[in-house]
C-alpha cells in the first residue's frame, strides 16, 4: 500500500530516517491499515466495485442494507466531554518465578530438552553393565525427574515477560540518527548466554558475540630469551601488563610465573582507569579462596594460574607495582555487549567445587538417556563397532575400561569416529582421552576427558543429525579385550545450521626441517571452538605455541615458552594436573580450553615452534592430538579491502585524510609481522593527528561489521573514535606489544649479547631506535544496529590519542590496510 502525505502538506526532500524509524513505518504499513473507510472515499473508477460488493452480499448473505452508507450525524451540537470514572487502583503482580535465577542444571534441561520422551530414565533397549556405572549419571536423571514439572511451567511465562521487556525496549528507542554526536543504540545483554563451563551442554554451539584476546610478557622480536620483565607502559600503577578500552568482556585466564620472589600489589580496573576493583598483594591474588579468584592453582610457590571470571564493562586494565617476570592475561570480548557470559557468584561456587577434584565426574546436566556397553573381543588388524546410531542424536559420554592387552596396548588401539558420514577422529585411545604415547594415564585427569584410575572417560558432547558410528581399530600384532560404555541422547537439540561437529585433529609424527614455518597443530577454515590439545615440547621448552583465528597475521594467544601454554613453567611438569590443564610426561602436557574457549568464524590455526635453546628453528618431530568443533561454513565473511596509500584503492572507496601540517604523512615500510619465519611486507600507510574518512562495501543481510586494521606498532595504544553513517560506533584501541624489554638484568645481559653477536646484529632496543619496525592486525566490531540492511557504510576515524617509540609521533595514528568483513544473521545459512 502507497504511503503519501495529505495533497496540502509541505513537501521536502531534506527528511532522514535512521533505522528505527523505517521499522516503525514498514511495522505501520504490514498492519494493513486502510487509508480510506470506504469505498465511496477512493477515486479513479472503483464504483463498480462497490457495486459488485452490493450484489454478491444480497446474494450470499440475503444483507441488503449498504455497506458503504456514510450516515449523518444524529447530533449536530457540538458533543460534550464526560470524563470516565477514574480507574480502581491495581495492585502490582507477582512475576517472580520460583526458584529465579537458575542455576545451570535447571537452564540447561530447560534450554535442551524440549521434548517429553527426552526425560526417559530407561530404555527397553539400554543394556547396563554393573561394573561400568556410576553415580553419576542416576543423580543428574533424578535431578532432571524432579524439576521436570517446574521448568516446564515456569520457563514458558519467564520467556513471555522476556520477550515482552525485550519488544518495549524495541518499540521505545534509544538510537540517535542526528550526527557525529550520536552514538548506536546500545542491544540489551543476552541474559541466556552461559559459559560452556558452567552450562557444560553448549559447549558445540558456534559462538558469533565472543572474541579471545591475550596480552603476554612476549616481546615483539619473538625472541625467547628477551620475554622476561616486558611491559607496555610505566606510570603512577607501576607497570602496565593488559589494557582493553571500549568493549565488554570478561578476564578468563590469568597465569605468572617467577624466577624472582613474588612482590607487589596487583591492580585490577574493570570499569574505568581511575578505581581500581581490585588492589592486593599479588601472593593474596592467587591464595585459595579469597575473591576475586575462586579458581586458581598454585605450583611449588613460583607457577601461578587462576580462571577468575571477572566480567567488565568497557574498560579493562592489569598494572603491578613491583616489575613482573613472565605473566599472561586472556579476554573474552563480547560484541556489541549483548553476548555477555558474566558468571553468578553461585554457579561460580558450583564450578569451584566441580573443578577442585578432577578425574571422572561428569561435568554436564543432561547425561544420555540411553546406555549402550559391550565387550569387544579384537583380533590383531581387525576393527570393530563401538557404537553405532542411523538417526539424529548426542554423545553424551564415553567410557572405555583399560585393554586387558600388553603395555602400550592404549597407543596401539585407535578409535575411529565417522560422524554424518565423514571421518572425524582416528588415534590411539591413549590420545583421544586426554593422554599421549607411552605415558602414565593416571596423570590425564583433565574435567572432558582423562583417565579416574579405572576407566578412561570423555565428556565432550558430540551431536550428529544423520548417523554416527564409533569404531576401534587393533592396530597391535596381537589380540586385545576392550569393555566400552557409550551414554547417547536419541535426541539432538541443536539446531544443525549454528553447531559444530566435535572432531580430532591427530598429527602422527610429523617432520618439520629447520627453516620450515612453525608447525601447524591445526590449520582449518570455518567456524567453530578450539577446546583443548595435547602436544609434547619439540627440541626445548621454549617452542612458542601461538593461535590464529579469522585470517588475522596477529595471534590471538601467544606464550613466551612452550610450558606455559600448560599453565607450567621451568617445564612441564609430570604429575601437576588440574582440570583445565596438566603435565603427563616429561615435557608432554595437557590443555583444556572450556572458561577459556576459544571461537573462530572464518578460519584458525593452532601454531607451535620446533624451538632448541633460543634459537626457535631446529628439526622438530610432533606428534599431537587436537579437539575441536567444527562446519565448514563461515560466518564471518569478507566483502571488501582497502589499500590505504594506492590511489587505485583509496579512488574506488572514496577514501581522504586530514592532519597538521608536518605531521601527517604517507610513509612507506618494509617490516614483518611479530614471528619466527613472517615475510617481509612492503606497505605504504598514512599517519594523522586527525581524521580519515572513506566508504566500505557489506553484505545487506549481515548481522554486524568486523573491521581489521594493519598498523604499525611503532605507534602503540593507538585510539580512534569511529563513526559509521555519521553515528559514533565506540572507541578502537589497540595495546601493541610490550616496548620496554629485558636490558636491566646482568643474569641474562650476557646471553643477550651473545645471542645477538652470533647473529652480527646489534642489541634491538627501543630506547635506541634500533627496533625493527613489526606490524600488527587490530579489529574493531561495528553494532548490527548501525549495518543490517545497509551495502555501503561511510567510516570516519577521529585520532584521539596513541604513544610512540618515537616521541614525534605521539599522539599521531596510522593505517596501513583494511579488511571487511560481515557476520551472517543468526540462523541463516552463511
Amino acid at each position: 500500500m502507497a504511503c503519501r502525505p495529505p495533497r496540502s502538506a509541505p513537501r521536502t526532500n531534506s527528511v532522514k530516517l535512521d533505522a528505527e524509524a523505517w521499522d516503525r513505518i514498514v511495522s505501520w504499513i504490514d498492519l494493513n491499515v486502510p487509508d480510506h473507510g470506504t469505498w465511496t472515499e477512493h477515486v479513479n473508477g472503483v464504483r463498480p466495485v462497490m457495486q459488485r460488493r452490493k450484489e454478491m452480499f444480497a446474494k450470499c448473505a440475503n444483507r441488503t442494507e449498504d455497506q458503504e452508507a456514510i450516515p449523518p450525524p444524529s447530533n449536530k451540537e457540538p458533543i460534550q466531554y464526560v470524563a470516565p470514572a477514574p480507574l480502581a487502583e491495581r495492585k502490582p503482580q507477582d512475576l517472580r518465578v520460583a526458584g529465579w535465577p537458575f542455576d545451570a542444571a535447571e537452564w540447561t534441561l530447560s534450554n535442551y530438552q524440549p521434548q517429553q520422551d527426552d526425560w526417559k530414565n530407561t530404555s527397553a533397549t539400554t543394556k547396563q553393565t554393573d561394573n561400568m556405572n556410576t553415580d553419576t549419571s542416576n543423580t543428574n536423571l533424578s535431578f532432571a525427574a524432579r524439576i521436570r514439572d517446574r521448568v516446564r511451567l515456569q520457563v514458558p511465562a519467564l520467556k513471555l515477560r522476556l520477550v515482552c521487556g525485550l519488544t518495549a525496549g524495541l518499540l521505545g528507542g534509544n538510537g540517535s540518527a542526528g550526527g557525529e554526536t550520536g552514538t548506536a543504540p546500545a542491544p540489551g545483554r543476552n541474559a541466556a548466554a552461559q559459559n560452556p563451563a558452567v552450562v557444560w551442554e553448549s559447549l558445540p554451539a558456534i559462538r558469533t558475540g565472543v572474541k579471545i584476546r591475550s596480552h603476554t610478557s612476549k616481546n615483539a622480536m619473538n625472541c625467547t630469551i628477551m620475554d622476561w620483565t616486558n611491559y607496555t607502559l610505566q606510570d603512577g600503577d607501576g607497570y602496565e601488563q593488559a589494557i582493553v578500552k571500549g568493549c565488554a568482556g570478561m578476564l578468563v585466564h590469568s597465569w605468572f610465573a617467577w624466577l624472582s620472589k613474588p612482590d607487589g600489589n596487583l591492580k585490577l580496573y574493570l570499569k574505568d582507569g581511575i578505581t581500581p576493583a581490585h588492589d592486593m598483594p599479588i601472593t593474596d591474588y592467587f591464595t585459595a579462596g579469597k575473591p576475586p579468584h575462586l579458581l586458581w592453582y598454585n605450583q611449588d610457590g613460583c607457577i601461578w594460574s587462576a580462571f577468575p571470571c571477572l566480567p567488565f564493562d568497557s574498560y579493562f586494565k592489569a598494572a603491578i607495582t613491583k616489575r613482573p617476570d613472565w605473566y599472561q592475561y586472556t579476554l573474552h570480548l563480547y560484541r556489541e555487549d549483548r553476548f555477555s557470559e558474566g558468571i553468578t557468584p553461585a554457579a561460580l561456587e558450583v564450578l569451584k567445587t566441580r573443578i577442585s577434584a578432577p578425574g571422572g565426574a561428569f561435568p554436564g546436566a543432561v547425561p544420555g538417556n540411553l546406555t549402550e556397553s559391550r565387550t569387544l573381543d579384537l583380533s590383531a588388524s581387525q576393527a570393530q563397532v563401538m557404537f553405532e546410531a542411523g538417526q539424529a542424536g548426542v554423545i553424551r559420554s564415553l567410557r572405555i575400561a583399560p585393554p586387558s592387552a600388553a603395555t602400550g596396548a592404549m597407543d596401539s588401539i585407535h578409535i575411529r569416529m565417522t560422524t554424518d558420514g565423514a571421518i572425524t577422529a582416528d588415534l590411539p585411545i591413549s590420545m583421544f582421552f586426554g593422554g599421549y604415547q607411552n605415558i602414565d594415564m593416571r596423570n590425564a585427569r583433565g574435567m572432558p576427558a582423562g583417565f579416574d584410575g579405572k576407566l578412561l572417560y570423555c565428556y565432550f558432547p558430540m551431536p550428529f543429525w544423520k548417523s554416527l558410528k564409533i569404531e576401534l581399530v587393533n592396530k597391535q600384532n596381537g589380540p586385545a579385550q576392550v569393555a566400552c560404555e557409550v551414554g547417547w541422547s536419541d535426541r539432538n537439540p541443536y539446531p544443525e545450521h549454528s553447531t559444530g561437529i566435535f572432531k580430532v585433529q591427530f598429527n602422527d609424527n610429523v617432520l618439520v626441517k629447520a627453516g620450515d614455518p612453525d608447525f601447524a597443530n591445526l590449520d582449518v577454515a570455518g567456524a567453530g571452538t578450539l577446546v583443548g590439545c595435547v602436544s609434547k615440547l619439540t627440541g626445548d621448552i621454549e617452542g612458542n605455541f601461538s593461535i590464529f583465528t579469522d585470517g588475522s597475521n596477529t595471534p590471538v594467544i601467544e606464550t613466551t615458552g612452550g610450558e606455559d601454554y600448560f599453565n607450567h613453567a621451568y617445564g612441564i611438569h609430570p604429575g601437576i594436573f588440574n582440570a583445565f590443564s596438566g603435565g603427563l610426561a616429561g615435557g608432554t602436557g595437557y590443555r583444556f580450553h572450556i572458561l577459556d574457549y576459544v571461537p573462530f568464524l572464518n578460519s584458525i590455526k593452532l601454531t607451535q615452534d620446533h624451538a632448541h635453546g633460543f634459537t626457535h628453528d631446529r628439526d622438530g618431530t610432533f606428534l599431537s592430538a587436537v579437539y575441536y568443533y567444527h562446519t565448514p561454513q563461515k560466518f564471518l565473511v569478507l566483502t571488501d579491502s582497502m589499500d590505504v596509500g594506492k590511489p587505485a584503492s583509496e579512488a574506488s572507496h572514496h577514501y581522504q585524510v586530514t592532519g597538521t601540517e608536518g605531521k601527517s604523512r604517507l610513509q612507506t615500510d618494509t617490516a614483518s609481522y611479530e614471528g619466527n619465519f613472517n615475510e617481509l611486507i612492503t606497505d605504504e600507510g598514512r599517519w594523522t593527528d586527525k581524521s580519515s574518512t572513506f566508504t566500505i562495501r557489506i553484505n545487506a543481510g549481515n548481522d554486524g561489521v568486523r573491521l581489521r586494521k594493519r598498523i604499525n606498532q611503532m605507534a602503540y595504544h593507538q585510539e580512534v573514535d569511529v563513526f559509521v553513517d555519521g553515528v559514533r560506533a565506540g572507541t578502537w584501541f589497540e595495546q601493541g606489544a610490550n616496548y620496554v624489554l629485558n636490558y636491566d638484568h646482568a643474569p641474562y645481559q650476557e646471553l643477550v649479547r651473545t645471542y645477538f653477536d652470533q647473529k652480527k646484529q646489534e642489541v634491538p632496543n627501543w630506547r635506541n631506535g634500533t627496533m625493527p619496525t613489526k606490524f600488527r592486525d587490530t579489529e574493531f566490531e561495528i553494532p548490527a544496529a548501525l549495518t543490517t540492511g545497509k551495502q555501503n557504510l561511510n567510516i570516519k576515524m577521529v585520532t584521539r590519542n596513541s604513544l610512540a617509540v618515537n616521541p614525534a609521533d605521539e599522539k599521531l595514528t596510522n593505517e596501513y590496510f583494511y579488511w571487511i568483513y560481515s557476520y551472517a544473521k543468526a540462523g541463516s545459512t552463511p
